[in-house]
């Protein structure tokens, strides 16, 4: 299929899409969970810290990936999960020392 997308070329692309507040990409900070490639349409399962973040922060976050994954006849459906305790630790330190503000 000509408009068909690799999981390894999704899975790259995602590898460099950096956090709007955070000086990181999104999977340097455990963000990108998985990938998955269905005829025309990519599944990105993403883990944010808390489930009940603001609208604004999914939208941003959306928007960077399908932005980033754009590509005619291709569709991007992100889903969203909580982190797990450890993983939030650890996103929440990485975010701290890389804070875009403070720098």
């Amino acid at each position: 299929m000509k408009d068909s997308i690799s999981r390894n070329t999704v899975l790259s692309i995602l590898e460099k899409i950096e956090h709007p507040e955070i000086a990181l990409s999104l999977s340097e900070l455990g963000m990108i969970i998985d990938a998955a490639v269905e005829h025309d349409q990519v599944h990105v399962a993403i883990a944010v810290p808390k489930i009940e973040i603001p609208t604004a922060v999914y939208k941003a976050i959306t928007d960077l990936i399908v932005n980033a994954l754009q590509k005619p006849g291709i569709t991007v459906r992100p889903q969203f999960f909580e982190m797990t305790v450890e993983n939030r630790e650890r996103f929440f330190a990485l975010a701290k020392a890389n804070w875009k503000s403070s720098r």
